[in-house]
């Protein structure tokens, strides 16, 4: 069930059908929930989180917003113009979706991916997610699903000049990477390397054989991407 609502919901952002308002173009999308669980299981009590929005962190916050929606609670940073550029949305159901947009949007008609931000951001926030999960009550195992929509002709920008390394033009609209089972979300103590693989499969889809920001131990921030 969960991979239905990922598939599900990635086709609704594609078309940027989001809980509020939010900025056009492509977005980066992660999305956590209770291995099995579907839209007829009994629904959690998030109050905890809406008393304590802080453990709710959008990718990239810059500021942060608050609202009750139909299906949960949602926090939010805007840009200038009122348009929400990141959000983090608690469903009732134990599903987290979270939602980036000012990290890729196109600027001057380039269209790139930022190599360390993106990984870096997300980094960030994941052990917030967990904590909300541990707070609400749902167990392990869970799923994590990472997403990318509207990046048709994306490239990746790489922070530094690599060997015989040559980023490619993505060529389709959409992203999505295997899936992330956790099975005890409690015992994971190094979420860089618990990501690897999947950022790997990103670096692929952009030419790469594997992430240039983990070095050859899979440690993150000591790859040649990252050399000064």
């Amino acid at each position: 069930m969960s991979s239905i609502f990922r598939n599900d919901r990635v086709k609704e952002l594609q078309n940027n059908r989001t809980p509020i308002r939010f900025l056009p173009g492509a977005k980066i999308i992660l999305h956590l929930m209770a291995e099995g669980r579907s839209t007829i299981d009994p629904n959690y009590n998030i109050e905890i989180i809406e008393r304590n929005p802080k453990y709710l962190l959008p990718i990239k916050a810059i500021g942060l917003e608050t609202s009750h929606t139909f299906d949960g609670f949602l926090t939010y940073s805007t840009e200038l113009d009122g348009q929400a550029r990141s959000y983090a949305h608690l469903y009732r159901k134990g599903i987290i979706e979270v939602v980036e947009g000012s990290l890729i949007k196109t600027i001057v008609s380039k269209k790139e991916i930022p190599s360390i931000a993106f990984e870096e951001e997300i980094l960030k926030v994941i052990p917030y997610y967990f904590e909300v999960f541990r707070r609400i009550g749902v167990e392990s195992p869970i799923f994590m699903y990472l997403s990318f929509v509207q990046i048709k002709d994306y490239t990746m920008k790489l922070n530094n000049d690599i060997l015989g390394v040559q980023p490619t033009q993505y060529p389709e609209d959409n992203l999505k990477l295997t899936d992330i089972f956790i099975e005890n979300y409690n015992k994971v103590d190094d979420i860089p390397r618990l990501m690897q693989p999947i950022f790997d499969e990103v670096w692929n889809a952009f030419g790469m054989f594997k992430s240039f920001n983990y070095d050859e131990d899979g440690n993150w921030g000591y790859g040649l991407n990252m050399k000064s």
